[in-house]
């Protein structure tokens, strides 16, 4: 039986070859430190795959992740034997049912990897960096829509309220 699917290198969503949809994060060192470690255990492979289609022009990236036998990791995969396991063990949707006929987990869209976007984009935005840098570095046109579409309230934001009104009457006495 042939595989269902075939990966491809492609653009990000919204991309397009004219007009790419560049989207990148600054690393901490609490980040960048373990992600170099993880290089050095494990060093990047080189991997070859078409452009866009199966019948693309093939490109050759490193890739930092990869699985067993050094190809892509295919999002399907991760999902169900990494992210919802590591979901489940956090208490955050029921463990696998193996005796559960058809779906054997609940329902867990509100928790998956477009989830983490909408969660960075709160962060940021109640850790003080302004709208406009954020939409760029989602790679919004609008930064009206990344504060109607990605950002959320976060419990205790108030307190950043009383802060700022505080720190404005004070600057002015």
């Amino acid at each position: 039986m042939p595989p269902r699917s075939f990966l491809v290198f492609d653009l990000p969503k919204g991309g397009d070859g004219e007009d790419p949809k560049d989207r990148w994060v600054e690393l901490t060192d609490d980040v960048a430190i373990p992600l170099r470690e993880h290089m050095e255990k494990y060093p990047p492979v080189e991997v070859t795959r078409p452009w866009g289609s199966k019948g693309g022009n093939p490109v050759t990236v490193q890739l930092i992740f990869f699985t067993r036998e050094k190809t892509a990791i295919q999002s399907n995969w991760f999902i169900s034997y990494r992210w919802k396991p590591a979901l489940a063990a956090a208490g955050l949707i029921k463990p696998l049912d193996p005796n559960a006929k058809g779906r054997r987990r609940e329902k867990s869209r509100d928790m998956m990897m477009h989830a983490l976007r909408h969660l960075y984009a709160s962060m940021m935005i109640n850790g003080g960096v302004d709208v406009y840098t954020l939409a760029d570095r989602l790679g919004h046109a609008d930064p009206a829509f990344t504060l109607r579409k990605y950002v959320h309230r976060i419990a205790g934001a108030g307190s950043k309220i009383r802060i700022a009104v505080q720190s404005a009457y004070t600057k002015a006495a």
